[in-house]
């Protein structure tokens, strides 16, 4: 729930016709398309921008950060086609289609075309998904391959060791990886160049008044808005006036494991990979995105992983004590440590370094965009949401922006997908199940 005003209120600083709460990959990626929209569209009177996007910055240390938090503090986010999901599949084609633009026109490279392999030892199996992902992708656009055991995958990728029953799909063409951190930078910067102010603060507190939404931040600024669109994921309730929405928030860990150039070396062309595993203990899958440089000069290769039975956050003092958290859960760090090695026999490690995350669900497993002030009639809303990723967004971010920016700037649905798929769901409206295990195990 947002704070309430109280005391004399201040008068804003600025004025906007739409304001972008949080600066993650979805909200970096709305204001884009806003300042787009909105740069053909003539301010109003008094406003000092058509659009303003506003957001914590990336904290300098998360361990004594008292804040918000975000999941794409990372170099790197598996990108790709192939899904079983249809929507997903298509929210993905359209999003990497576009990466090339945000590249060229922003000056900063983030995405990475290494291609994705996607691996499962129950190939044809009736519970296993393989196949459909492949007509799925293939149907959007993807460029796939079937590689059918493992004698083939152990042909084509000599340093992986998967089991002789495994089978995959190799996907080529824009598939592969982006950087969470550039892809914002670059999104922002192209925002920035259609007139978007960028306000590298945190919203502590929203005001609904009949002329628009007043916004002030944690260092004092009181900024008002016509529209707002809340972009906020594990946050998006502190910010509602109104009922909470049904939100998901699990504590996650990632493992970096650093290998050095030589290593580098005998890893060139690795592939992003989504792995189910067959009986293990805590893992459903893992994830791994190849030989990355980060700021460190270090080359790392990330994995990441779903748990059978993952922690849910029940407060965001929870969420903020997990990201203080140095050691996360040792079993959990253990399992993809010993997975890696299991997948990367003959690699030499240097060293492991456990990173904390988090991933938050809807309740229906696609990002709520929908005006959620309760108004009467669609013309008259004020405020928006679109949020929580469902752990696949980073990806779709680009499109899922665009879909966010549409219904603010027409004020009605006006995409080629139902909007009934992204209708938010509020608390007393759940049937209490939460996000489904098929849901999130969606390889």
């Amino acid at each position: 729930m947002a704070e309430a005003a109280s005391g004399v209120k201040k008068k804003a600083d600025a004025l906007y016709s739409v304001a972008v709460i949080g600066l993650g990959p979805i909200g970096s990626a709305a204001c884009l398309h806003l300042s787009a929209h909105y740069s053909v569209t003539p301010r109003g009177e008094g406003q000092s921008s058509s659009v303003v996007a506003i957001g914590a910055p990336e904290p300098a240390d998360l361990t004594t950060h008292l804040g918000v938090f975000g999941s794409h503090y990372d170099e790197g986010r598996l990108t790709r086609i192939v899904d079983k999901n249809p929507v997903w599949s298509k929210l993905a084609a359209r999003s990497i289609a576009s990466y090339g633009e945000s590249e060229q026109e922003s000056g900063i490279q983030f995405h990475s075309s290494v291609g994705s392999l996607r691996v499962t030892p129950f190939y044809k199996q009736p519970t296993d998904s393989l196949l459909e992902a492949f007509a799925v992708g293939k149907e959007n656009g993807a460029a796939v391959e079937l590689l059918e055991d493992g004698d083939a995958l152990m042909k084509r990728f000599p340093y992986l060791h998967f089991q002789e029953k495994d089978a995959g799909i190799m996907e080529h063409g824009g598939a592969g990886y982006v950087n969470p951190r550039a892809m914002i930078r670059a999104q922002l910067a192209v925002a920035a160049k259609h007139g978007a102010c960028i306000v590298p603060e945190s919203v502590v507190a929203i005001d609904m008044t009949a002329d628009g939404v007043n916004i002030t931040t944690d260092a004092g600024k009181v900024l008002s808005a016509s529209k707002v669109l809340i972009c906020a994921d594990a946050y998006t309730n502190l910010l509602l006036p109104g009922q909470d929405l049904v939100l998901h928030t699990y504590l996650v860990s990632v493992l970096l494991a650093e290998i050095g150039d030589e290593e580098g070396m005998t890893l060139q062309g690795m592939p992003s990979i989504i792995w189910r595993l067959e009986s293990h203990p805590y893992l459903h899958s893992v994830y791994l995105c190849p030989p990355i440089r980060y700021p460190d000069g270090k080359l790392y290769i990330k994995i990441g992983g779903t748990e059978w039975e993952p922690v849910l956050a029940s407060s965001t003092k929870e969420i903020t004590d997990w990201f203080h958290d140095e050691n996360g859960r040792q079993v959990e760090t253990d399992a993809l440590h010993d997975t890696l090695q299991t997948l990367l026999p003959q690699i030499s490690f240097k060293s492991f370094h456990r990173k904390p995350c988090m991933v938050t669900y809807t309740s229906h497993n696609y990002p709520y965009i929908q005006a959620v002030d309760m108004k009467p009639h669609w013309e008259d809303s004020q405020l928006y949401v679109a949020t929580g990723g469902c752990g696949a967004a980073a990806k779709s971010a680009y499109e899922i922006g665009h879909i966010g920016a549409l219904l603010v700037s027409n004020g009605q649905w006006n995409y080629d997908l139902d909007e009934h798929l992204f209708k938010a769901v509020y608390v007393q409206q759940d049937s209490g199940q939460g996000t489904s295990s098929s849901q999130r195990y969606n390889v």
